[in-house]
């Protein structure tokens, strides 16, 4: 479960006051409280369950020097940071062979995606029919591993919060929230999930242009193939996106259809890896040889390879400038309300990188980085709209 929204919204209220039911409520059970870094939680989010939730209940104990509350019921509810390899593996000794009943990961997008999943880990306690991870967090950018995974990949149920849902936010402190300017205001004021400022696709929604509409149709259209060419580079294990300095060799597998709606329906990113093979990966794929495919034109040898499979391309040979004009065009809505340029949700990378392709403040150009889906997108975009 994620709870997100805007800041002072009463997530962490809400997460302190369920863990602590919990323990009350079943007998024996074990629960775990994480922040990454462990000097926030014994400072903050323990003092903050002491005084706040579990106050002078006699039914409970705060024991500083174990890192854990204690219950006449036997239940225990403990506190870790994550600071570190070694922090990650204690947390695999908690609650014995039992393992964990329920856990509350403040602050989440402090973690990183192998804390997550450590905890996940221990989740099969039995104190309850159900188990759950509690995840609360004010909204950073829609590359965080958050985002994709549990609101765009739709692993976590999520419920959002606003300053003005919360009773006890004094008037001065709403009024300071709403002062808030730029990504900082759209975040922490308006608890919305975006990327700072400078993207070259700002018209670019996920999910407005993120849909699972967007799959291939038999009969539905065309199929066409988008191609930047690269080999260097390496995910980052943190995010498992591509790093910033990495050069993926990208196809994008679209469907023109009859609408004239331009449908991204399948990726493939790699590095490190030959052309012919990633080809012929690409063609194992359970859909249509396209009707040809667009190739950055300095791509020689990767356009030499289609052809030997019987593909035929054109050079995307356009100013770039231009290009990312015609894709934005593709991409915002229209009178109507309709995109004409929609993307299914498994395309992550391309989903990653539209949300992180910006200008550089200092030029006004392109940066060169997470540019090389959106750069086989405008050749697709440019060839439908000219060519």
């Amino acid at each position: 479960m994620l709870l997100t929204g805007s800041a002072g919204g009463g997530k962490s209220r809400v997460a302190a006051q369920k863990l602590h039911d919990f323990c009350l409520r079943y007998r024996g059970a074990t629960a775990l409280i994480v922040r990454k870094a462990r000097v926030s939680i014994t400072n903050s989010t323990a003092e903050f369950l002491q005084q706040s939730v579990v106050g002078n209940d006699p039914r409970v104990r705060h024991i500083p020097s174990k890192s854990r509350f204690e219950y006449t019921n036997k239940s225990k509810l403990m506190y870790v940071g994550l600071d570190d390899e070694g922090q990650r593996k204690r947390i695999r000794s908690i609650g014995g062979k039992g393992g964990i009943d329920i856990a509350w990961m403040e602050e989440a997008t402090e973690f990183e995606e192998d804390d997550f999943n450590a905890v996940l880990g221990r989740l099969r306690g039995n104190a309850a029919s159900w188990r759950q991870v509690i995840l609360t967090t004010n909204p950073d950018a829609p590359t965080h591993w958050i985002y994709r995974r549990l609101i765009a990949g739709k692993e976590a149920r999520v419920y959002y919060s606003g300053a003005g849902d919360n009773a006890h936010n004094p008037a001065d402190y709403l009024a300071t929230l709403d002062s808030l300017t730029g990504v900082e205001g759209d975040r922490l004021a308006r608890g919305q999930w975006v990327q700072a400022s400078g993207i070259v696709y700002d018209v670019w929604t996920d999910p407005g242009n993120v849909t699972t509409d967007a799959v291939y149709i038999p009969d539905g259209g065309d199929v066409l193939w988008g191609v930047d060419d690269g080999y260097s580079g390496a995910l980052d294990p943190a995010t498992n996106q591509y790093t910033a300095n990495s050069h993926p060799r990208v196809f994008g597998l679209y469907q023109l259809r009859h609408d004239g709606t331009i449908v991204r329906f399948a990726e493939s990113y790699r590095t490190q890896t030959l052309s012919e093979a990633q080809i012929a990966d690409v063609l194992s794929l359970p859909y249509p040889v396209p009707e040809y495919a667009v190739v950055d034109s300095s791509a020689a040898e990767l356009r030499g390879r289609l052809a030997e499979q019987g593909i035929g391309t054109y050079g995307g040979t356009h100013p770039v400038e231009e290009g990312i004009k015609v894709l934005r065009r593709f991409i915002a809505p229209d009178t109507n309300g309709r995109r004409r340029f929609l993307v299914h949700p498994d395309c992550v990378h391309f989903r990653a990188e539209m949300a992180s392709y910006r200008y550089d403040s200092a030029t006004g150009k392109p940066v060169k980085q997470f540019d090389h889906g959106p750069d086989e997108a405008r050749m697709i975009a440019w060839k439908l709209r000219y060519e």
